[in-house]
């Protein structure tokens, strides 16, 4: 069941020194925030790895490509390529266009149907 909904995906694997993990996750908490006011963000998180080669995932969520955009030339977006600087190893920047298949209406059909 397709429910035609669009957006872009932003998704960046940050591996900081242990000395520095503290200060990302800062910097990325202060970035939910200020995003958090921008209509076309459909969504900001950071999930922080454990066990060996530790990581931390950020994601953003963009109802369009043009708010996507916009997003990477501002200041703001600076904040987050400071994070990135703090990575030991070259971190993951990776972008989606995703479409929408639904929701809780995927599993349920799955699950009714097995």
């Amino acid at each position: 069941m397709c429910n035609g909904f669009f957006m872009l995906l932003s998704l960046i694997t940050i591996y900081p020194f242990p000395e520095n993990e503290s200060k990302v996750i800062d910097v990325l908490d202060s970035i939910q925030a200020l995003i958090a006011t921008n209509a076309d963000c459909l969504g900001c998180f950071f999930i922080v790895g454990t066990g060996a080669g530790e990581s931390i995932c950020y994601m953003e969520r963009w109802r369009t490509r043009e708010a996507l955009d916009r997003h990477l030339r501002s200041n703001l977006y600076c904040r987050v390529l400071e994070a990135m600087e703090l990575s030991r190893k070259p971190p993951i920047v990776e972008f989606y266009e995703m479409k929408g298949i639904g929701g809780l209406d995927v599993i349920k059909d799955v699950r009714l149907h097995q």
